[in-house]
């Protein structure tokens, strides 16, 4: 039995072609979710756009703190582990869900292997990179994403572990793509999401996203994530927010909708370390809300930009960066995360490593 434990919209986004991949060999498998995202739109939506069955079981963990959502998830993980005893755990990305199913999983000496290992931004501060830090030194085969990732690993010791397999979120984008070719082009906006603990944890970090979004006096699509309203509602700037010309504040989507607007995207404004990745795929270029620099290659290609909504020289650099910003066909977009065919290379290795 192969267990994939998810908990988030990105999570459910890479372990589709890989569960579909693992299909195509026959192999048991079942899909926990620890609920740390709860939102229809945020979760459920997603398997059904991705063909992948439903999870057998929710262990309900969102909401709360960091620490509490980790051990909540831990609790029911280490019950439902030690129940069916899988031969193999597989975690994604770098979420307390991750670092949950890292730690039961090594305590009951059941074998893990982690999609998307090595990212580093080199910030402690960072839960995400806390996370992440964790469960590659905890994990028995490490699939990276790109050559940073992979370099990452092998100064930390960890290179025997370690395959470059490619980004397995272009398969699902790419698959996703395919389905919309022919569709009718529509106005190009600029795409925003927005739901880091960095941003939303105080009322005028907020305020200064808000005033970056009307300086850039554009059509801006906002999908606003659940801890996004919630936090706009307590600190009384969901009024302001609404009151901006241009931002539009959408629902959020579901995987399909999300890639469709992406393509209409001649810019992405974004604290998501996987968003501003997936730019890339969709040949929009990037302004990154955060301190931090994920992915190297595309901050070194001036794909990413770096902005800091409360500093307003980053902020006029950020405006021009943003004046320029044009959609790029396919053959000019950056393309350093493998060739949509990265599930295909998990399953070789795990089998050359007989772990299934």
């Amino acid at each position: 039995m192969i267990t994939h434990i998810v908990g988030n919209r990105p999570q459910f986004v890479k372990l589709a072609p890989l569960y579909h991949e693992l299909e195509k060999g026959s192999f048991e498998q079942n899909i926990i979710h620890s609920g740390q995202h709860y939102d229809g739109n945020m979760s459920g939506v997603f398997f059904e756009e991705l063909g992948i069955p439903a999870p057998y079981l929710n262990l309900k963990a969102g909401g709360g703190s960091h620490a509490q959502v980790t051990a909540k998830a831990m609790i029911g993980l280490e019950e439902e582990l030690s129940r069916n005893a899988p031969n193999l755990v597989i975690l994604y990305g770098d979420t307390n869900t991750t670092l949950a199913g890292a730690l039961v999983a090594a305590k009951l000496g059941i074998p893990i292997a982690h999609v998307e290992a090595g990212p580093r931004i080199h910030l402690k501060s960072n839960p995400e990179e806390c996370n992440r830090i964790a469960t590659d030194h905890l994990s028995d085969i490490l699939f990276c994403p790109d050559r940073v990732s992979m370099q990452n690993l092998q100064r930390e010791g960890l290179g025997d572990r370690a395959y470059l397999a490619g980004d397995i979120m272009y398969d699902t984008y790419l698959s996703i793509a395919g389905r919309l070719t022919g569709e009718n082009p529509q106005e190009e906006v600029i795409v925003m999401t927005w739901h880091r603990q960095e941003n939303t944890s105080d009322r005028a970090r907020m305020e200064s996203i808000l005033r970056l979004v009307e300086r850039l006096e554009d059509h801006v699509v906002f999908p606003v994530h659940p801890r996004t309203r919630k936090c706009l509602e307590q600190y009384g700037l969901m009024e302001r927010a609404a009151g901006i010309p241009g931002l539009e504040m959408i629902e959020p989507l579901g995987y399909v909708e999300m890639v469709k607007l992406m393509q209409r995207a001649r810019l992405i404004l974004t604290d998501s370390g996987g968003v501003s990745k997936e730019s890339s795929f969709a040949g929009a270029k990037c302004l990154f809300m955060l301190d931090a620099d994920v992915w190297e290659d595309l901050v070194r290609e001036k794909w990413i930009r770096r902005v800091n909504p409360q500093d307003e020289n980053s902020v006029e650099e950020a405006l021009r960066f943003a004046a320029q910003a044009k959609r790029v066909a396919n053959e000019g977009r950056p393309q350093y995360y493998g060739d949509g065919h990265a599930a295909a290379k998990m399953v070789q290795a795990l089998r050359e490593r007989r772990f299934i």
